[in-house]
């Protein structure tokens, strides 16, 4: 079967911690060796953590994962149980008189979910779904990180006391280019903004009581709700750039994914950000065959280029599958008390939908 997420990348597992009833969960990708990550982040209400280390202007020691998770802040704390379950299995570099103290390093990222509506997230979320990890394909949808996850929530209905949102969550893609280089993306999709497709048509996003779709731009009088959004996206690559900086590059062309999927984001109230990892399985793949990359002054960069184009691709992509793999949920606080998923809100509302 063809693998279109993270764990197509030799040396990745990741794992998921689902709670439908709590609305929330936790998302983790490992590493079998540590692998250089960077991130770019352009929202104005990020949640991370560790990302300073992993800062270009910082020693480069690798990661041993990332991680997603629900619960806002409290999400953070799902990195300890993490942390914990790496050290029981000897994760980290080594130090103390007989080498058996292990420090394991991981970056990651928080979503505010609806979740934070219904119980008090549990750290123990991260222990869960670093116990569930493993190299299948990952699943999509009401997963993970991505349990309790909506987009459009610029305006709420019924005189802003009623979500007008739709169901998202986590979702996956892969770009394959010419010589084996592979790019995989997974994010985890909680936007304030509408989901937009390539040729415009609005995919899922705010609805009013008409259950017609609402566009940012159009609203002059709006309600919105201060809650915080987020998307996070996590890009593999099996391509050694050299250094953080050439993947830091990469995550910032990433990141225009997350701007062509998404109408508005970046917003005051997103923590948008995108992590970017490399297994440096292959160390130049370009110049073999392909005249355009010949050893140039400037050829590294390009390959920087034509790999964060295609991780561009990727994000976008899984940014699509979260929406179209998410299921409908019942939420008090929704319009008609429920977010309803793509397939649902099209069957019903859209006599030109065909099931």
């Amino acid at each position: 079967m063809y693998n279109k997420t993270l764990t197509a990348l030799n040396g990745v597992r990741v794992g998921h911690s689902t709670h439908l009833d709590k609305l929330t969960g936790c998302t983790v990708i490992l590493f079998d060796k540590p692998y250089q990550v960077a991130y770019k982040s352009y929202g104005g209400a990020v949640g991370a953590f560790n990302t300073e280390e992993i800062r270009t202007d910082n020693t480069n020691y690798g990661q041993n994962g990332i991680f997603i998770a629900g619960g806002s802040n409290t999400g953070l704390m799902s990195a300890s149980e993490i942390m914990e379950c790496m050290r029981r299995d000897q994760i980290g570099t080594r130090s103390g008189k007989d080498q058996q103290i292990f420090n394991p390093f991981i970056t990651g990222a928080i979503v505010y979910d609806m979740g934070m509506q219904v119980a008090t997230y549990d750290p123990v979320y991260g222990r869960e779904a670093y116990e569930n990890a493993s190299n299948e394909p990952v699943a999509s949808g009401n997963v993970g990180a991505g349990t309790g996850t909506s987009v459009g929530k610029f305006r709420y209905v019924e005189s802003g006391t009623k979500s007008g949102a739709m169901k998202a969550g986590v979702g996956s893609a892969r770009v394959d280019l010419s010589n084996g280089i592979t790019v995989c993306a997974l994010s985890v999709v909680n936007a304030l903004g509408n989901i937009v497709l390539p040729n415009g048509e609005i995919l899922a996003g705010n609805r009013d009581e008409n259950t017609k779709f609402k566009s940012y731009e159009d609203l002059i009088d709006f309600v919105t709700r201060n809650e915080h959004n987020t998307t996070i996206s996590v890009v593999g690559i099996n391509v050694d750039l050299g250094n953080k900086l050439h993947l830091e590059r990469v995550a910032h062309l990433a990141s225009h994914g997350q701007v062509r999927a998404i109408n508005p984001v970046n917003t005051s109230a997103d923590g948008d950000t995108v992590f970017v990892f490399s297994t440096g399985e292959l160390k130049n793949p370009f110049n073999d065959n392909l005249q355009y990359f010949q050893e140039t002054e400037d050829s590294l960069y390009t390959r920087v280029d034509y790999i964060g184009h295609a991780a561009g691709r990727a994000v976008q992509e899984s940014i699509y599958d979260a929406c179209r793999s998410a299921k409908t949920i019942k939420f008090e606080r929704a319009y008609n008390g429920v977010i309803p998923s793509v397939r649902d809100y099209r069957a019903y509302n859209d006599p030109d939908f065909k099931k």
